[in-house]
């Protein structure tokens, strides 16, 4: 049995069977005591009925329940704070993977070069933002962020700079996301004196690689490789974020041994597939089997020390009792910096005008007065603020709710048309780890007391 909200459980096999189907019909402990007792030592009853009372298991007024369920809710509404940025210094990419958000032929946008003035502006902006932020954070995102290079370099040292002047009230954790085939030294250069995280793309060895190409429809394994050891010759230890598909899907125990053992990285995620913006979804592979593997995955890399994003942000809550509010920044926390300097909720949405509603020339000038409530006066920004399981009446009832986080509002719009449809992918994923994490919990305990 576990409390939903607070992730309060206990184990209990036929005993605990007995007493939750007799609550099911009798609502006064004393009258299961007396039904349990020809059964049971009541003492033993009592001592289990007490665990279940403090555990908030059995209640007597429903209202506990709704004060718990307030009480968060309230933390989720007021959780807007800016604390992270994605920086997208241009929307173009020299890769054509066939699987891409970004990259996607459809939308036929015309590819854009982020200037370093919207740059500097940019990062002025974000900075006056997160003068209330517990952390700071932001994220080199694209495209190919190394298509812009000067751009990405220039960034990357003015953060430090705004640090230093005092504009950046806390220090800032920089990552840059890369194919990792425009490395050169001026990267490992910039990268070692801004102490930038960086994650490279790479789908697993050589033979599951096969959904990232170039322009001409040409492997780009080697590169990517090539790039991603230039970083560790260099002293620096980047990640690696590999994205499930039907070219590698069944081979997770392969494409974790290379990345654990062969390439040595210190942390990796494993990406479900995010639908393009027609919703459709090339090479995809279905939920239940992406959460399998993804599950294989991380008990590989859990015994090697690796860290593993997309298992630990659904790991953390539950190992705490915690309550995961929101999966996505961009539902209050985040902004957007669109290479032409427009500013929005969520990266996905790039080359939707209607998405970056805000813009560095609107918000330069209110630069000494700025802060979070003024992005979030916007009506877009507001609306995405409010998106997150616990204001959502499909989501209520769900025991995986203090884990999910509610998933990705893109996923939800372009797959339903409304962000405040529920991201099937993320959904089904959450009740499938949540479920196996308990059995493993109970595995672990019985391993334990034995």
């Amino acid at each position: 049995m576990m409390h939903s909200l607070t992730q309060h459980k206990i184990f209990g096999g036929e005993f605990l069977q007995s007493l939750y189907d007799i609550f099911r019909n009798h609502q006064r402990c004393e009258d299961v005591i007396a039904i349990l007792s020809q059964v049971y030592p009541e003492d033993v009853l009592r001592q289990a009925m007490d665990d279940m009372k403090n555990k908030g298991l059995i209640i007597s007024d429903e209202d506990d329940d709704l004060k718990i369920y307030i009480s968060l809710l309230k933390r989720g509404l007021y959780q807007y704070n800016i604390q992270h940025m994605y920086f997208i210094p241009t929307n173009d990419c020299n890769l054509r993977c066939l699987y891409c958000f970004v990259e996607d032929g459809s939308q036929n946008i015309s590819p854009i070069y982020m200037t370093e003035e919207i740059a500097q502006k940019g990062l002025e902006i974000f900075a006056k933002l997160t003068e209330d932020a517990d952390q700071i954070s932001l994220t080199f995102y694209g495209g190919e962020p190394l298509l812009n290079a000067d751009v990405v370099y220039f960034s990357m040292r003015y953060i430090r700079a705004l640090e230093r002047r005092g504009s950046f009230k806390r220090p800032v954790e920089i990552s840059l996301l890369t194919n990792g085939t425009l490395v050169d030294d001026r990267t490992i250069e910039a990268v070692s004196e801004t102490n930038t995280n960086v994650t490279v793309s790479i789908d697993g060895p050589d033979n599951l690689n096969g959904a990232r190409m170039d322009v001409m429809g040409r492997d780009t394994f080697n590169e990517a490789l090539e790039g991603f050891l230039k970083f560790q010759d260099a002293g620096i230890s980047p990640g690696i974020s590999c994205t499930l598909n039907r070219f590698n899907s069944n081979h997770v125990e392969v494409i974790t041994k290379f990345i654990s053992d062969d390439l040595r990285a210190k942390g990796m995620g494993f990406n479900v597939l995010v639908p393009k913006a027609d919703g459709s979804s090339p090479l995809y592979i279905p939920v239940e089997d992406a959460s399998d593997q993804i599950i294989d995955a991380f008990e590989i890399l859990r015994d090697k020390g690796i860290y593993e994003d997309r298992m630990m942000r659904r790991v953390n809550p539950y190992k705490g009792n915690a309550f995961a509010l929101k999966d996505c920044m961009g539902v209050g926390g985040q902004i957007v910096l669109a290479p032409d300097g427009k500013i929005g909720p969520c990266q996905g949405f790039i080359g939707f005008d209607e998405y970056f509603p805000l813009s560095v020339d609107a918000l330069y000038p209110q630069l000494p007065e700025l802060s979070s409530e003024d992005i979030y006066k916007n009506p877009l920004f507001d609306e995405w603020r409010h998106r997150f399981p616990l204001n959502m009446k499909k989501c209520i009832d769900c025991s995986a709710i203090a884990i999910c986080g509610g998933g990705c509002p893109y996923a939800s719009y372009v797959k339903k048309k409304s962000i405040w449809e529920i991201d099937d992918s993320v959904c089904s994923q959450s009740k499938k780890i949540m479920e196996w994490m308990l059995w493993d919990t109970f595995d672990r305990m019985v391993t334990y007391y034995r």
